[in-house]
């Protein structure tokens, strides 16, 4: 066989086994990693397509104006969705807080002026309100169990970000129960984290499951440090949260969370290593406020040396009512389940041992 043909023979087999091996990983259902099972990989597409046309004429555009005079200026834009027949519509609080007007606008109805109902800044919730005559023949949202959310579900986003009206993207739910600080300087429980892309614009919007329900309200972004292909992680609140507090909402007030008045940390090795800890999970105490509900209590602060570092002394909380408090942020849910001036006990630990202090919750201080 001269040289010619056993070159022509090479170069056959050779394309015959790209051939082969790109079926291979191509193949639908071949077991393979590559793109063999298409977007499905991903999510179901026509899945996505249907909940979104029949969530998104129940997603809003809310516009925030201020007045100026006998003019109005519009100072934030957001997102929200309707959940009743009321015409009552959910959003974050960060949207409409500090509006003079809120106007509503649907993706196949009128722009409505909507009022604000029930505030409750410490979850960044807030209630409005538009007539019912504007939301007739749209079908509300349903609320789903954000409790049975885990980590990689689908997680599909409809809001408006940068005004771009009914825009949807899709991803999973990347982590539950993360804490995010509210205006109020206090943690957010629960919170649900997502790489479904989230801009300004979506908060208040809906993020929902794979059933087209309500798993969480798209409340913040996280962006990465990097200033070239900077990336970023998406929050919203959990569903359950908002239906916990309906009820309050509903009656059109400003729900405040009960306080306590600490300034506390969580517990880490460095920590319990440095100031010789009993215990490894709680809540270590280092600043109690003045007049509040922990300095009335009897409640013991820390302090910090001169590095800033909490020095010895402090109560350290583990449990309220009985129930175990791991973090702050368990401290936080635990305090969630009562209002202003209910009563609970406290397990500190102190010089070593276990005691019980009674404490009674005050409101939440303005600024």
């Amino acid at each position: 066989m001269d040289r010619e043909a056993r070159s022509q023979i090479i170069a056959i087999t050779a394309v015959g086994i790209v051939v082969i091996m790109l079926a291979a990983f191509l193949w639908p259902g071949s077991g393979g990693v590559g793109f063999g099972s298409g977007p499905t990989l991903l999510y179901d597409e026509a899945l996505v397509e249907e909940i979104y046309y029949r969530v998104s004429p129940a997603v809003v555009q809310i516009y925030a104006d201020t007045q100026s005079g006998d003019s109005f200026n519009q100072t934030s834009a957001g997102s929200g969705f309707l959940i009743d027949k009321e015409g009552y519509i959910v959003t974050n609080n960060h949207v409409i807080e500090r509006a003079d007007r809120i106007r509503v606008s649907f993706v196949d109805g009128p722009d409505v002026e909507a009022k604000i109902l029930g505030r409750n800044p410490a979850n960044d919730l807030a209630l409005l309100q538009v007539p019912k005559e504007a939301v007739a023949g749209i079908e509300p949202v349903k609320l789903g169990d954000s409790s049975r959310v885990k980590p990689g579900q689908l997680a599909i986003v409809i809001g408006n970000p940068y005004g771009l009206e009914g825009s949807v993207s899709v991803g999973v739910s990347s982590g539950v129960n993360r804490g995010l600080p509210s205006d109020l300087g206090r943690f957010i429980p629960g919170m649900i984290q997502t790489d479904a892309l989230i801009n300004p614009g979506n908060s208040g919007g809906p993020m929902l499951n794979r059933d087209g329900e309500v798993i969480g309200i798209t409340t913040a972004i996280e962006l990465s440090a990097a200033k070239i292909n900077q990336r970023s992680i998406g929050f919203a609140v959990p569903s359950n949260t908002l239906a916990e507090l309906l009820p309050r909402l509903v009656k059109a007030e400003l729900v405040k969370p009960p306080w306590l008045g600490t300034l506390s940390r969580n517990l880490n090795p460095l920590l319990v290593e440095r100031l010789d800890l009993p215990v490894d999970r709680g809540f270590y105490v280092i600043r109690v406020i003045s007049g509040s509900p922990a300095q009335q209590a009897g409640l013991r602060a820390s302090g910090v040396d001169t590095q800033g570092r909490p020095s010895p002394g402090g109560d350290i909380i583990v449990a309220v009512n009985g129930r175990p408090v791991a973090s702050g942020t368990d401290l936080t849910v635990a305090l969630n389940r009562y209002e202003a001036g209910g009563e609970i006990t406290l397990t500190v630990v102190r010089e070593g041992g276990e005691t019980r202090v009674p404490v009674t919750l005050g409101e939440w201080p303005e600024g």
